[in-house]
C-alpha cells in the first residue's frame, strides 16, 4: 500500500458487478444533501481496505468540466479522511459510493464538511 494519503487504483471501484450492485441499492446510505453516501461489505480481490467511487449526475450537471471538477473535490476531500476510515474498518472491507445530487456547484469547504459528517455517520452505523 502506497502512502497514507494516496488513493491509489486498486482504492477506486471499477467492477461493472459491484457498481451495479451499489446503484441497485444493496447497501445501506446515507444522505446530507448535497452528498450522498452508500457502503456495503464485500470482500474483494485487491489489498485495499475500501474501494470507491465518486458520481455526479449528468442530468443534474450538464458541463463535463463542471463535473470533472466536482469530482475532483469529492476525491480530495475522501482522500484527506482516508487514514480515519481504514483506522475504523480494521476487520473487513468496505465498498462506497459517494454522490454528488445538486445542480450547484458546492465550494471545496462545504463538500469536506459533509464528508466528514457522513463519515462520522458511518462509524455510528458499523458500530
Amino acid at each position: 500500500m502506497a502512502g497514507i494519503y494516496t488513493l491509489s487504483k486498486a482504492e477506486i471501484l471499477s467492477s461493472r458487478k459491484l457498481i451495479e450492485k451499489i446503484f441497485r441499492r444493496e447497501g445501506e446510505m446515507i444522505t446530507k444533501f448535497p452528498l450522498s453516501f452508500i457502503f456495503m461489505k464485500f470482500n474483494f480481490n485487491e489489498n485495499a481496505k475500501a474501494q470507491i467511487l465518486f458520481s455526479v449526475s449528468s442530468k443534474k450537471i450538464k458541463k463535463a468540466h463542471d463535473r470533472n471538477r466536482i469530482k475532483r473535490l469529492l476525491r480530495e476531500s475522501y482522500r484527506l479522511q482516508k487514514p480515519e476510515i481504514y483506522s475504523k474498518i480494521d476487520c473487513c472491507k468496505y465498498i462506497f459510493c459517494l454522490n454528488y445530487n445538486s445542480t450547484e456547484i458546492a465550494e471545496f469547504n462545504e463538500i469536506n464538511e459533509k464528508v466528514i459528517y457522513l463519515i462520522n455517520e458511518f462509524y455510528k452505523k458499523i458500530s
